[in-house]
């Protein structure tokens, strides 16, 4: 062997990056099909090594072209897939030369095919295709756009109605610059797995359309083995490329001409959907980290969902009995101020943001005190007649009544009404509550009742606080449970709706949805067993927020429970 091998050896495996792939991430780019869906766990790479390599692909193969990212929020794209994106592509290539994010790209990008007039919300690529972004909360983002090809993400908080009515006809470009490309009008979505009751389950259906199951999988063996043949031609092209063996790397190069029309020719039209848990990636993740996550998440349904990718049908037996997908709202924001913004600026999203907030209008608030301590902000529309849940916030100790105001203040620093409402249960006009005997008062004096303190908190900042629980008796659970039945009931939507909001309250969400009904001797109770948790664990597995929800609605509409009409809903 001569001196110059080991050189140019070391110059041919410098042409590619060595990256572990795990088999569904390989089967996801050895198959790339035109459409593929993906129910993955949590960990399995379903960003940075499915979604992003392959928007890579497909921006490659049809220049010039738009194509769309799909999410239900417009901040769920900017806070939560773009950075998993630009993981991808700032560990591949270098922002200004293959790619731009946020501004107009450089002079020496090619130009997109379709005129873009705003490039602040885009990912453009030399090439010259472009992504631009449409979300659930936007219906308006659809308009207009004439895209090749649409990627989505986390379709378990994606309604059908609007995929389908409004996302999918922004498929229509031009089928003359980028038919003959396999990607045209394909689609690449991803999501985690539903729990049936809450979240969107529509396309799982997309698993059963496929050919007779033998032709499917044999035509599936095919493309892989043709695909894995192409690439080591490519490589092979590639060394001899280095080593200036024009002879051996023309004949590569042929072989790929030849084969490469056929193996997009068996990909077009195919569809793949890709089912797998969190294990799927365990050389990667370790065993450490399964294991973690079974510790930290004492759910079942969250394990079942998040980490095994098993489909959870509806929970029996919960406090909030009546509770629906109807009542949770995924319209939360305006855009105004968001759209000034480029991508990469810190959005820190407040309540000005919010399109259902009312900023001459009063906040009422739900207050549970204690070690975990919790809030829940709402106001009533009477135009709408709708309760609308607006935002919640926690502290846990030491933190207590201070933290929690700063909280709140940073978020509804510039409503305009600094009038609160402030309802709780009896234990926060306790003087001495049990929680806090024997521990270091950092709050002030023990002459003030946590409702007291955390008045004195929030008026320190600007706001005034009437406190409408001081005289509050005992509030047994059977009469929460019969207030709640009442107040989520359909009966009920025709003279008020109650509306959360999905991604400012999700911690309230899930402690809705991890509140228990137990009987003790006949009588309905709220299994509170979840609040001996770790108190980072009870942020989101505990009934502690719900709690705080369950005293405002106790303390604004107790009174449906004399109506007679309402007696009779029960």
């Amino acid at each position: 062997m001569s001196k110059e091998t080991p050189i140019r050896t070391i110059k041919a495996n410098s042409i590619f990056r060595e990256n572990y792939y795990s088999v569904i991430q390989t089967k996801a780019k050895l198959l790339d099909p035109t459409f593929l869906w993906c129910e993955l766990g949590r960990g399995s790479g379903k960003t940075t090594h499915i979604m992003g390599p392959r928007l890579d692909r497909v921006q490659n193969a049809m220049p010039g072209c738009v194509i769309i990212l799909a999410a239900a929020t417009y901040k769920s794209i900017l806070d939560n897939i773009l950075p998993g994106l630009m993981e991808y592509f700032n560990a591949n290539y270098k922002k200004g030369y293959y790619f731009e994010v946020g501004k107009k790209p450089p002079v020496h990008f090619a130009e997109c095919k379709t005129f873009i007039e705003d490039w602040k919300h885009t990912i453009s690529f030399v090439s010259g295709s472009v992504v631009q972004f449409v979300s659930c909360d936007r219906p308006e983002s659809v308009l207009g756009k004439n895209a090749a090809h649409l990627f989505a993400d986390e379709l378990v908080r994606i309604p059908e109605d609007f995929f389908y009515h409004n996302i999918m006809p922004a498929l229509r470009s031009d089928r003359s610059l980028f038919g003959g490309s396999h990607y045209f009008m394909g689609i690449t979505a991803t999501s985690s797995t539903p729990n049936i009751e809450f979240e969107e389950s529509w396309w799982q259906k997309m698993k059963d359309i496929k050919e007779d199951k033998k032709k499917h999988d044999a035509r599936e063996l095919i493309i892989m083995n043709l695909a894995i043949k192409l690439d080591r031609h490519f490589a092979a092209m590639k060394d001899a490329e280095t080593r200036f063996d024009v002879k051996k790397a023309e004949y590569h190069r042929r072989w790929i001409e030849r084969n490469r029309p056929l193996l997009n020719s068996l990909r077009n039209g195919t569809t793949c959907y890709l089912h797998a848990s969190s294990l799927s990636n365990i050389k990667i993740l370790g065993l450490d980290y399964v294991k973690n996550q079974l510790e930290n998440i004492k759910d079942k349904t969250t394990v079942n969902t998040a980490i095994f990718a098993i489909t959870q049908d509806e929970v029996k037996d919960r406090f909030f009995a009546k509770f629906e997908k109807r009542h949770i709202n995924t319209d939360s924001y305006q855009y105004k101020r968001i759209d000034s913004l480029s991508f990469g600026d810190e959005i820190n999203v407040s309540s000005d943001d919010m399109r259902h907030c009312d900023p001459m209008k009063p906040l009422l608030v739900g207050y549970d005190p204690g070690p975990f301590s919790s809030m829940v902000v709402s106001q009533e529309n009477e135009y709408d007649q709708c309760f609308w849940c607006l935002k919640n916030f926690w502290a846990i100790s030491p933190e207590q009544q201070t933290a929690l105001a700063k909280r709140f203040d940073k978020f509804f620093h510039n409503h305009r009404n600094k009038m609160i409402l402030l309802y709780y249960d009896r234990a926060a006009n306790q003087h001495n509550p049990q929680w806090k005997r024997g521990r270091i008062d950092v709050e002030g004096s023990k002459i003030e009742t946590d409702a007291q303190l955390l008045k004195r908190a929030l008026q320190a900042m600007g706001w005034s606080v009437r406190l409408m629980s001081e005289q509050q008796g005992v509030i047994y659970h059977s009469q929460h449970f019969k207030l709640l039945n009442i107040l989520f009931s359909k009966e009920n939507e025709k003279k008020l709706k109650i509306r959360i909001d999905a991604n400012e309250c999700q911690e309230l969400i899930s402690s809705i949805k991890h509140s228990p009904l137990k009987r003790y001797e006949g009588e309905v109770q709220l299994d509170k067993s979840s609040e001996r948790l770790t108190y980072e664990e009870q942020i989101m597995n505990s009934t502690q927020i719900a709690t705080a929800f369950m005293y405002l609605l106790w303390g604004k509409y107790s009174k449906y429970l004399v109506t007679s009409s309402s007696m009779a809903i029960l």
